[in-house]
């Protein structure tokens, strides 16, 4: 049967009259966020799916997430809801000057009604596991997706849809889906993306987490833990310190971002983009050594086995993400810096300003990955023809670009040190960037093409 979506009233062109009664045979290269949330929604749509993984998933990543009401409302569509594994509301945000002053707390609860769906902060490797299920398992709609370890992929030919693998292996696809990140191997097929090169922001970041009940059990960091679902952000010029709960309110998420050059064992030795990249944590003190006593004994009870560091990346914007049977989602087609997660510093210094407009969420590169995927499977309905593929990529990227470039370059504004960089409107940014239903959005677009093209119509 067809599915209304939203409020748009137009099918998805599930009964279309296509003449492929075949599912698509579709390779994603890359099962982070992205890749596994693009998994799902084509398994769901009646595809076959393979997921080709370089690494053993031996390392899950140890982070939080955010889940915007954008994302968040994606993830409930797929049959992933977010607080059955440990995701929390967030209903507070605390700005922090360095020495402790505060320059306000915001409850974002007067303001959630205004979403279809919550804010919440996920523990990643609690995300990242159930997406793993949900693509893979054998229950639930559609046939399950491959999943492939180790399978490191060196080459991609665009025109006839084969990946090559390290070992030499090729796998023929209707679809090829470069979900790989921001080192994308898949990425140079893509026309003009081979001269685009990735660049360090001059920002790089530590990130760990500590048990809440550690810093509750001490008196000096105890206002840093006491609420629930309380997001805090600690300001300098040039760093900052974001700290907020997930995991059902039992672990302390930590973002600290700063200057590259002070994190760096040898300065003469170039940042490293590695997620995994092990932090150092008497350096990590050094970097904050300005801040007060209560944050640098919360930054102390960092365990140093699993303090990570790495240099935020960031790329120009490619021409196109697309090239016959090859479409870009996720960091492949838009890497996101978190160099400041949340809204414009142009409003620190009018205290009057306490709406939660000013606290509009930044950290969209989850979010917008999972969009992708989204828009990728609306467009992409049972029966698709196969000579329809490279415009219906197209399609998806001409309801994507616009959007994702735009909010990662808010980002880049926001990111900027304190009281440099042009004003950004956050309430502006906030409505665009929460108030987004990309399945609805896609659909609209989808029905629009079709009829244009005389295809698919009831």
């Amino acid at each position: 049967m067809d599915f209304a979506n939203g409020t748009n009233s137009h099918t998805n062109g599930i009964n279309s009259d296509y003449e492929n009664t075949q599912p698509l045979k579709i390779t994603i290269c890359g099962a982070g966020i992205g890749g596994l949330s693009a998994a799902i929604f084509l398994r769901q749509r009646g595809h076959t799916v393979t997921l080709l993984e370089a690494s053993r998933f031996a390392n899950e990543l140890g982070a939080a997430v955010h889940l915007a009401p954008n994302a968040n409302g994606l993830l409930r569509r797929m049959g992933l809801i977010p607080e059955a594994h440990g995701a929390v509301k967030c209903q507070l945000m605390t700005q922090l000057l360095s020495d402790g002053k505060e320059l306000f707390t915001v409850p974002l609860e007067r303001d959630a009604d205004r979403w279809q769906h919550p804010w919440q902060l996920a523990h990643r490797v609690s995300l990242h596991s159930e997406l793993k299920r949900l693509a893979t398992c054998e229950e639930g709609e559609g046939t399950p997706a491959v999943l492939r370890l180790r399978s490191k992929v060196v080459d991609v030919d665009a025109t006839a849809g084969v990946v090559t693998l390290e070992d030499g292996e090729k796998i023929h696809s209707d679809v090829v889906i470069g979900a790989d990140g921001v080192h994308s191997k898949t990425r140079p097929r893509i026309p003009g993306a081979d001269t685009i090169e990735t660049f360090g922001s001059g920002k790089s970041a530590f990130r760990f987490l500590i048990p809440r009940q550690r810093a509750l059990d001490d008196e000096m960091t105890r206002k840093f833990a006491d609420k629930e679902g309380h997001l805090i952000m600690i300001f300098a010029r040039d760093r900052r310190v974001v700290v907020y709960p997930t995991n059902n309110n039992t672990l302390l998420n930590f973002v600290c971002i700063h200057p590259t050059s002070e994190s760096q064992i040898n300065p003469q030795e170039p940042g490293s983009s590695d997620w995994q990249n092990r932090g150092n944590l008497n350096k990590m003190l050094d970097v904050y050594r300005d801040f007060e006593p209560a944050v640098l004994k919360l930054l102390g009870m960092a365990d140093e086995e699993t303090l990570k560091v790495w240099e935020l990346l960031d790329m120009e914007q490619l021409p196109t993400w697309t090239e016959e049977k090859l479409v870009l989602i996720g960091d492949a087609a838009h890497p996101f810096t978190p160099r400041k997660p949340f809204s414009s510093f142009s409003f620190l210094l009018d205290l009057n300003k306490n709406s939660a407009d000013d606290t509009a969420d930044q950290g969209q590169g989850a979010g917008q990955a999972i969009e992708d995927a989204a828009s990728l499977a609306v467009m992409l309905p049972p029966g698709t023809p196969l000579d329809s593929i490279p415009a219906r990529l197209k399609l998806y990227e001409k309801c994507r670009y616009e959007r994702a470039s735009a909010i990662q370059e808010y980002s880049r504004l926001a990111g900027k040190d304190l009281g440099s960089g042009p004003p950004v409107d956050p309430q502006k940014f906030t409505d665009y960037n929460f108030g987004h239903d990309e399945w609805d959005y896609s659909s609209q677009m989808l029905w629009k093409w079709e009829w244009e093209n005389k295809k698919g119509l009831l």
